[in-house]
């Protein structure tokens, strides 16, 4: 298949050779200190065009953020151990989001290396800006006490990820984004977003085991 022919042409390139590739989530995985980096090759077959369409997801994960919840989290112990701390797709970045490959290989040398240079030049971007826990509460929480930013309306897990990074970075400012944050999660809760209503009634429990446990 044209994806696995890909995959082995991105691991024989410099920029790939330390990584990893994970086959059950299609992702180049490299391990850092207290996390990894993680370039998912999410893919599916355009039968209209009949291509390849490769969408790549460029995600850091630093693991003190998420383990402490793991007991709490609704994911299998799996799944919740995969999970990026924050991750983009390339509209995110203001870069090409989807690749196209021909099943018939035509074109196969241009579009493979306006492929690897693309997701390269994204992840260098994404790995070197969101290096630290410093720089990511500097990207992501800061906006939001600021007012800067809107929260999400879908999903959980970035709560307790925010929260955490806050109580790590700058434990000064956990209270008033804590409060900003459940003012949002309340709104959530009312338009019975899922994730929200699944942790709800435990949600005082969980930011309080998080307040007082040393991460």
């Amino acid at each position: 298949m044209i994806f696995d022919k890909i995959i082995k042409d991105l691991l024989n390139l410099n920029f790939f050779s330390e990584y990893k590739f994970r086959k059950r989530d299609s992702s180049f995985l490299l391990k850092t200190k207290g996390g990894k980096q993680i370039i998912e090759m999410d893919h599916w077959i355009d039968e209209a065009t009949s291509s390849l369409v490769i969408y790549p997801i460029y995600g850091v994960r630093f693991d003190i953020l998420s383990k402490w919840f793991e007991k709490f989290s609704m994911k299998n112990l799996q799944d919740q151990r995969d999970g990026a701390s924050i991750d983009f797709s390339g509209d995110m970045l203001s870069m090409q989001d989807k690749f196209y490959f021909n099943l018939n290989g035509e074109k196969y040398a241009t579009d493979f290396n306006e492929l690897q240079a693309k997701v390269q030049k994204c992840a260098e971007y994404v790995f070197s800006e969101y290096s630290s826990l410093d720089k990511l509460y500097n990207k992501t929480i800061l906006p939001i006490l600021n007012g800067e930013v809107s929260l999400p309306d879908v999903g959980a897990d970035w709560i307790f990820i925010d929260l955490a990074l806050c109580k790590i970075v700058n434990p000064s400012n956990f209270h008033k984004l804590k409060q900003i944050i459940l003012s949002h999660v309340r709104k959530m809760y009312m338009c019975k977003e899922p994730n929200i209503l699944y942790y709800y009634d435990n949600l005082e429990d969980i930011l309080q085991h998080l307040e007082y446990t040393q991460l």
